[in-house]
Parts: C-alpha cells; sequence; structure tokens
C-alpha cells in the first residue's frame, strides 16, 4: 500500500505540469501582445518627445533669422531650407534623418507679424504595420496617425 501513495504522487505532479504547460500556452500570445504594445507605445512618445524637441529648436533658429530690418519680418529662401533641414535632421549640417518618414511637405513655416510659427505633422507608423494586411482583398490597412508639433515663437 505504500508503494501506490508513492506512484499516485507521481502521477499527480507529472499532470500539473501539463496542465502548466498548457496554461502558459494559452497566456503566452496575450503577455507578448501586452510586451509589444508597451514598446510601440514607449516608441511613440520618444519619436514624438524628438519632434517636439527638434521644432523648438528650429523655431528658435528661425526666430533669430527671420529680421531684415527694422520693424521688417521675412522668411528668407535659404533660410527656410536651413529650418527645414533643421527639422529633419536635426540640425542644418546633419544627413542622418531624425524620424523616418518625415518628408519637407508636412513641415509649414508661416510669419504673421513679429511672429514665427512651425508646424509639423509627421505621420507616426507602428513598426509592426506591414502585418496587417486584407488578405489580397485590396490594399493594406493604414494604421498610421499624425504627430503634431506647433509652436510659435516671436522673431528678434
Amino acid at each position: 500500500m505504500h508503494q501506490s501513495r508513492s506512484n499516485n504522487k507521481c502521477t499527480k505532479g507529472k499532470n500539473e505540469q501539463g496542465f502548466a504547460a498548457i496554461e502558459f500556452t494559452m497566456i503566452l500570445p496575450f503577455l507578448l501582445l501586452l510586451i509589444f504594445a508597451t514598446a510601440e507605445f514607449g516608441r511613440l512618445l520618444y519619436q514624438y518627445n524628438a519632434l517636439n524637441k527638434t521644432v523648438r529648436n528650429a523655431s528658435r533658429y528661425l526666430a533669430g533669422n527671420a529680421k531684415l530690418g527694422t520693424g521688417v519680418y521675412e522668411i528668407k529662401p535659404g533660410i527656410e531650407t536651413k529650418v527645414i533641414s533643421y527639422i529633419k535632421y536635426g540640425s542644418p549640417n546633419s544627413v542622418t534623418p531624425l524620424l523616418p518618414n518625415l518628408t519637407a511637405s508636412t513641415i509649414d513655416l508661416s510669419l504673421s507679424g513679429a511672429f514665427v510659427t512651425i508646424n509639423v505633422s509627421y505621420p507616426w507608423q507602428p513598426l509592426f504595420s506591414d502585418m496587417f494586411t486584407t488578405f489580397g482583398l485590396g490594399d493594406d490597412i493604414d494604421i498610421s496617425f499624425p504627430l503634431v508639433s506647433t509652436y510659435t515663437m516671436r522673431a528678434f
């Protein structure tokens, strides 16, 4: 009788290990989804912060270089090119893009009186966006959305 009790304990332990593997297999997709969603949200916040920082610095540069004479403000084409380069690359002399998919067409510079305004609409794209397709039924699903950064400064 002593021997049969030990066999029951051994069988019970193996069954529990099997249930743990099944439970882990059922929970794993949800855990991975949570981990990847958290990583994507962190990347979104990082890119939004980088966009705000570069737009703020470009606004300072533009505000300091928009004045022509006493009371006359204008954005010269050379300055506009440098500001757009500042926003796209992080500095006027860099060639490494700061954010992927950021183009000059999403950057708007304007001058109103003594105030310069820069408005950038960056089309943020999740890393795994190419995985969401319509399975051959049509165009891919676009899950990008714009991160908008606007700064207004007085020209000095």
